[in-house]
């Protein structure tokens, strides 16, 4: 079984075109001698690629032995943004956090000396282990696996497969002129994104950003892959009583792959399989909040309220949203853009559609797992070259988002520290110090170099956040990192106003703008 298992992988990881996701590219250790944070997938080949999309043996074994860690994308970059953007550093860190939750289940933290956060009792890939407690250990989030790319019970992988719906069974209207024209951008003409989400075919992101952006605890409506009805009411409800059904592609140009079937209605928060044949039980979306007030789940808090509070459910849920978002604009460039060929072809394209009254997945030809794995290195670590397109435009959409919630949620509750430094929309707009979100965007994420904006042929230049993205090692990734939020920190007080106050952006918990200082790692506390 194993060696089947090996060959199966070994055809997805050389069969594959591109990679379209942001993985972990920051881990604990390789080797457990130098005590490093280090790669998580091997960044090179002992010997060239004559395809550099494809995987070579060594990138294989490394992601099938991947370490703990975190995607600095989803991470770090969400974190440096949202405070560039006037947020205090407690909400932007939780944003960040639930964030990665969407893949990991629980996002444990790792600090700059490779050592990971730790409760008395912490949960590792799925088995509950008693470890050491350390001073890292109120920066655990909660866990909850209803969002994880692999849950199966769950409607989790299309939360990071994102299918659009196709009303015409086809996929014709979801790819053509007047469907969405895949996820980037996400509506033509301009605005564009984020203004408008076409929730006729892009029902998950579409639910999802409705829910993110509730402005208070109410829990609202989540459903399964964001199908919704209008109730005689008029009221949105959830479609029920229907089974969403598919094989998730692993090899490209092949329509076997993992099934998937799961059932329409509220979205499952959290699955446990029942036992000797028991029932399994189940936690919606609208018990979120239980989970973030119950300390034997976890003991975060917002640690500059005063007193400090447990995250809000907002935060959270804004979080698991970013990561929806930030993935949909990073695999759309190759799975949601794989439209139908011309009559007579033989690709489906990707969307989902009605039949009967089940829900049908469609995968195009160009859809597996495959391609996430093989070009992650292409996403981090690039050197002198610059980054995927995908990478520039799922940070300039986290903009754009952070500005919308922003506005519409954190000011009210007073989640910001610096409010100057938030535009009043990411249209033109411009914050108390005269930016715009184009010259945020510009300055933080890069600018233009070569082709023009919304053609997907584009050329960036990287700017201050996405700029130590391009560090070829992993350690030396965080530190440049975290050297950049300091400097920039350290602008923006030079900048200030006579008599304006300026709260001095924060590294991450765990991390220093001096790469040698031992003193804000994780702590044993017995």
């Amino acid at each position: 079984m194993k060696r089947l298992v090996v060959c199966l992988l070994l055809v997805t990881f050389t069969s594959t075109t591109t990679l379209y996701a942001f993985l972990e590219d920051l881990c604990l250790p390789r080797r457990s001698a130098d005590g490093k944070l280090s790669w998580c997938v091997a960044p090179t080949c002992p010997v060239a690629q004559a395809n550099p999309n494809r995987a070579c043996l060594v990138q294989l074994v490394d992601f099938g032995t991947i370490k703990p860690g975190r995607s600095m994308i989803h991470m770090d970059s969400t974190y440096f943004l949202a405070q560039a953007l006037g947020y205090r550093a407690d909400v932007a860190y939780w944003i960040a956090a639930y964030n990665e939750v969407t893949d990991y289940t629980q996002y444990v933290p790792i600090d700059q000396c490779g050592v990971q956060a730790a409760n008395d009792v912490s949960i590792q890939n799925g088995m509950t282990q008693q470890t050491a407690v350390n001073s890292g250990r109120d920066f655990i989030t909660a866990q909850f696996n209803g969002f994880q790319r692999t849950n199966l019970q769950t409607d989790g992988p299309l939360d990071h497969y994102i299918v659009n719906y196709s009303p015409n069974g086809q996929g014709t209207d979801v790819h053509g002129a007047g469907g969405v024209q895949a996820i980037y951008p996400l509506y033509y003409p301009r605005p564009g994104y984020p203004l408008h989400i076409d929730d006729t075919y892009q029902k998950t992101l579409a639910n999802l950003r409705q829910w993110a952006m509730i402005a208070t605890n109410d829990p609202g409506v989540l459903c399964t892959v964001g199908l919704t009805v209008t109730a005689s009411d008029g009221t949105t409800q959830c479609l029920t009583g229907s089974t969403i059904t598919g094989q998730v592609p692993v090899i490209t140009a092949s329509q076997r792959g993992i099934p998937i079937s799961v059932a329409t209605g509220n979205k499952v928060l959290n699955y446990i399989a029942g036992t000797n044949g028991g029932a399994p039980t189940i936690t919606y979306y609208d018990q979120l909040q239980s989970y973030l007030d119950d300390p034997a789940k976890t003991t975060g808090k917002l640690w500059l309220s005063s007193p400090p509070v447990p995250v809000p459910v907002q935060v959270a849920r804004f979080g698991i949203y970013l990561h929806t978002m930030q993935d949909s604009a990073s695999h759309s460039t190759y799975c949601g853009d794989d439209a139908p060929s011309v009559p007579g072809g033989r690709d489906p394209g990707t969307y989902m559609y009605s039949s009967g009254n089940q829900i049908k997945l469609a995968f195009g030809q160009g859809c597996a797992a495959g391609p996430h794995l093989a070009g992650h290195v292409q996403e981090t670590g690039t050197g002198d070259s610059a980054l995927p397109l995908r990478v520039y435009t799922a940070m300039n959409i986290t903009v754009d988002e952070l500005i919308a919630f922003g506005n519409n949620v954190a000011r009210q509750h007073g989640w910001l520290s610096n409010p100057d430094l938030l535009p009043p929309d990411s249209i033109g707009g411009r914050n108390a110090r005269g930016q715009s979100a184009d010259d945020l965007k510009a300055a933080l994420v890069g600018t233009i170099v070569s082709g023009t904006a919304y053609t997907r042929g584009e050329v960036y230049q990287s700017g201050i956040v996405s700029l130590p993205l391009q560090q070829p090692r992993s350690l030396e990734r965080l530190h440049a990192m975290n050297a950049a939020l300091a400097r920039y920190s350290a602008t923006l007080a030079a900048q200030t106003r006579p008599g304006a106050t300026f709260t001095p952006l924060a590294v991450l918990p765990g991390n220093s703008a001096d790469p040698r200082d031992t003193s804000v790692c994780w702590q044993k506390t017995m």
